[in-house]
């Protein structure tokens, strides 16, 4: 007769071990799997880490989404006294899982006939890299990343980065206008030198105390920049995405602590452009330049394409509304079609 397997109090959430007057800590699910979390809790000595199950009134009921909690979710948990190791041979504490609090903001899929999956709860910004040199600038690209924030309603910032490759005398007549059109549209934009650290501390600062991805098209600089702003930290860095019904192959998000505070998402496998794919994009209201002006067009339903009346089109040819800006909306509204 096989011998009957002793049980795990981090995976019986019905174990003895649960003291319910033990205090309640609060922290920050920065890794799944295996129907175990690894939390983040912050306390006098730092970042430690509990590694969770779930307390069993959080796997009751029917659920709207495919998994109660997700990487990014704040969370109380109730350690115990008992440690275990994980994959890399480290004794973690380990504790039950005991409440999600209400979500900021959560980016979710769409699964036929199926409760939605939510890839990343919490997320307050991503960080679209840019490089001024190899390769060129192309502002069309960059155009495509920030729908990602708009269709998912989250910040933006964006890091010119490799200015170090520009003369000075051409720094300012490269970088200024693309500052100041971007900057009037709300976004946050930063240009940064992950080879000189020229522009490190100012990201540092739009990252302190914020869950953020960093993103951007192969070859301009992610790595290196992520290493300039916490020496030591390697992450899989989002590549370049295509717009439309792409793929979506996003697997194992994880968050890492930033020594200033806040955390960065590690996403291996992004592929599609709405961050986390979305079935339906409207993709006039991704730009907020044009949000005032519909109203006044003479169609309710107008694209802002070819229909007569339109109060978007009237400011482009008045020069209120970027050329640049528009020629990225009209080349993926081709896209979209």
């Amino acid at each position: 007769m096989a011998k009957k397997k002793a049980k795990n109090p981090v995976a019986d959430a019905t174990a003895p071990e649960l003291d319910d007057a033990a205090p309640l800590l609060r922290g920050t699910v920065i890794k799944s799997g295996g129907g175990l979390y690894d939390v983040d809790v912050i306390g006098e000595n730092g970042h430690e880490t509990i590694v969770c199950s779930l307390r069993g009134i959080l796997k009751k009921g029917r659920q709207i989404i495919a998994q109660p909690v997700s990487v990014g979710d704040d969370v109380a948990v109730r350690p115990l006294e008992a440690t275990g190791a994980d994959a890399r041979g480290r004794r973690l504490r380990e504790g039950f899982l005991i409440e999600v609090l209400p979500r900021r903001t959560s980016l979710s899929r769409a699964r036929f006939n199926k409760t939605a999956q939510v890839t990343m709860a919490n997320l307050d910004q991503i960080v679209v890299v840019m490089a001024m040199r190899e390769p060129e600038l192309n502002l069309h690209r960059l155009d495509r990343f920030l729908i990602l924030a708009e269709a998912s309603d989250i910040g933006a910032v964006i890091c010119l980065n490799k200015i170090d490759f520009l003369k000075k005398t051409a720094r300012k007549k490269e970088i200024e206008p693309v500052r100041a059109l971007y900057e009037e549209l709300g976004y946050t934009v930063l240009p940064v030198s992950s080879e000189t650290d020229e522009g490190i501390e100012e990201v540092r600062a739009a990252l302190k105390d914020k869950i953020s991805a960093v993103l951007g098209s192969s070859g301009v600089g992610k790595s290196s920049l992520v290493n300039a702003v916490q020496p030591g930290l390697h992450l899989w860095v989002g590549d370049v995405m295509e717009i439309g019904k792409g793929r979506h192959t996003t697997t194992d998000v994880s968050l890492h602590p930033l020594d200033f505070g806040g955390y960065l998402a590690d996403t291996p496998g992004i592929k599609t452009v709405s961050l986390f794919e979305r079935d339906e994009l409207d993709l006039a209201q991704c730009f907020p330049e044009f949000a005032p002006l519909s109203p006044r067009c003479r169609f309710n339903n107008c694209r802002h394409d070819s229909e007569p009346g339109c109060a978007v089109r009237v400011a482009v040819e008045e020069k209120k509304i970027a050329g640049s800006r528009y020629d990225s909306y009209q080349k993926m509204l081709k896209e979209d079609k």
